[in-house]
């Protein structure tokens, strides 16, 4: 198949969407398939590799001073280069006005607009700012006027805010959960990594150690695991904490709660499976997201994870089985459920259950779904020789 991903950014330094997309059109590509990227920057450190294996690039101009400029301008330009060649699939990775499969990564506008200003009339005001009233216009004419064939979610949360907000009937909205590379994230990376960066950072062998991965600990909600942490004095648990975010803030909130010693901060990491391998329990009380690969990646390294509800990911857990599910989000709730783990047993077994239940999504399952869906549309489109078969509910 031709295949053409469009997205502003190609790189695997940035956040989960651009990130996906580099590893996704990598396995594409392992798997014969003619892939084109479409994007406004790529970073040439992640691409000496696509580059030799045939992934071709076309560069997308964009208007660079602001926010609203480069959005619209990026659809607009994505779509005058993509009909300069056909294609058998064209997926959207970012909003774009036209494309076979609109692949929602970070959820929709609205529901960021809810999480983000909960007060209706500060989320009124900022509705009306030109980034927020772009991002509307482009979401209106993906959902609402034949913007795509079929939407692909990458988790049911995302599906059901789509139908609420836009409409959309629920048959043109496909469920693909991510994957997981199974090979990289893997219960042996404790035997691999567990003393060598226990050592590394000064942690004790028997010290219980929670992990942390964020690129915006605001929305991901630190703050209310170090307030949990507090809850739990003085029993101690360390807390390694990987991102790009910055720390300083959340640094000065610990000391102040007693906490600081507890702390560690680890910037942003290339290898994080040795991160995985050397901690007891991840935890993820993000306010709000799409899915959450390191919720996944987790569980597949056999860690026992504590997840919000609000996160895709928590899709995949069975309360007390294989994870924890918070259904607020408040520190106490999140404290009663660290405390738990404190059991060895208790976490081996439910660590031992979630990394063969992640094993239901490696990559290569998740490929075969997307891959059927591909299928699926290229025949649609013969059989209908025209148009748009994707049409929403006014």
């Amino acid at each position: 198949m031709k295949i053409a991903l469009v997205c502003h950014q190609y790189s695997l330094r940035k956040g989960g969407l651009e990130k996906d997309t580099v590893l996704f059109s990598r396995e594409l590509r392992k798997r014969g398939h003619e892939v084109h990227i479409f994007a406004n920057r790529r970073d040439d450190r992640d691409n000496t590799d696509d580059t030799a294996s045939g992934i071709v690039f076309h560069h997308v101009p964009v208007f660079p001073f602001t926010s609203p400029g480069k959005n619209l301008s990026f659809a607009l330009n994505a779509q005058r280069k993509l009909a300069e060649t056909s294609f058998d699939i064209i997926q959207g990775m970012d909003r774009i006005l036209r494309q076979d499969i609109f692949r929602v990564s970070d959820g929709i506008n609205p529901v960021q607009m809810q999480n983000r200003y909960p007060h209706p009339l500060i989320r009124g005001f900022f509705a009306a700012t030109p980034r927020r009233m772009a991002l509307t216009w482009l979401e209106q004419q993906i959902f609402r006027k034949g913007g795509c064939r079929t939407v692909l979610a990458i988790s049911r949360v995302i599906k059901n805010e789509i139908i609420r907000h836009y409409h959309v009937k629920p048959e043109h909205i496909r469920v693909i959960y991510n994957g997981v590379d199974t090979e990289i994230f893997h219960p042996g990376l404790k035997e691999l990594y567990r003393k060598k960066i226990r050592e590394e950072y000064g942690i004790g062998e028997e010290e219980m150690l929670l992990l942390f991965i964020s690129n915006d600990h605001k929305r991901k909600n630190l703050s209310a695991l170090l307030r949990a942490l507090q809850l739990l004095l003085p029993q101690k648990f360390r807390l390694m904490v990987i991102g790009s975010d910055r720390s300083e803030p959340y640094r000065r909130q610990s000391i102040k709660m007693g906490i600081g010693e507890q702390l560690l901060f680890a910037g942003h990491q290339k290898q994080i499976e040795s991160f995985f391998g050397a901690s007891d329990i991840f935890v993820f009380p993000s306010h709000y997201d799409a899915f959450g690969n390191v919720c996944l990646e987790a569980m597949a390294a056999g860690l026992p994870l504590i997840c919000s509800r609000t996160c895709g990911a928590s899709e995949l857990i069975r309360n007390g089985v294989n994870g924890f599910i918070l259904e607020q989000k408040r520190p106490e709730e999140l404290a009663e459920k660290i405390s738990m783990l404190k059991n060895h047993s208790l976490r081996k077994q439910i660590g031992r259950q979630a990394a063969g239940d992640a094993k239901k999504h490696c990559i290569e399952n998740h490929m075969s779904e997307v891959l059927d869906l591909y299928r699926h549309i290229i025949r649609s489109k013969k059989e209908s020789h025209a148009g748009n078969i994707f049409h929403s509910v006014q």
